[in-house]
């Protein structure tokens, strides 16, 4: 309890309007993401590891500039947010591959999809777009 206490009052009205943006920025980035994710698969039968790739690959070219301009407010680091992104790439691949037996490629990532996003907002802003 003592945690979420915590999170509480260390959360101010500016946190909360940055978590909105980047739930918004991050959303759009992720329904095309996730649009690559599925035409891949589906399209040109890609396996899911291939269409996974293709994705964040995608989102990083997308979103690179977005989450600097309206999210956090600074420029960061092309460099740590591509590494961001390939941690993030390779604890979702596992995921999936933990649950796509019974799930299916395409759900599998819908189910993983929360803990990837809330990942990648702690890494992105304590990695990339720190305060400068």
């Amino acid at each position: 309890m003592k945690i979420i206490e915590s999170l509480k009052t260390g959360i101010t009205a500016r946190s909360w309007h940055q978590v909105l943006r980047y739930l918004v920025v991050g959303g759009l980035n992720t329904v095309m993401s996730f649009a690559v994710y599925i035409l891949a698969i589906k399209l040109f039968n890609t396996p899911f590891y291939l269409a996974s790739l293709i994705s964040i690959l995608f989102g990083i070219a997308v979103g690179f500039k977005v989450h600097g301009k309206f999210v956090f407010g600074n420029k960061g680091s092309f460099w740590r947010y591509v590494t961001c992104w390939a941690s993030i790439y390779a604890v979702n691949t596992l995921l999936i591959a933990l649950i796509r037996d019974y799930t299916g490629d395409i759900v599998g990532q819908l189910i993983v999809l929360p803990f990837t996003t809330l990942a990648s907002y702690f890494l992105l802003k304590k990695l990339v777009y720190k305060a400068q």
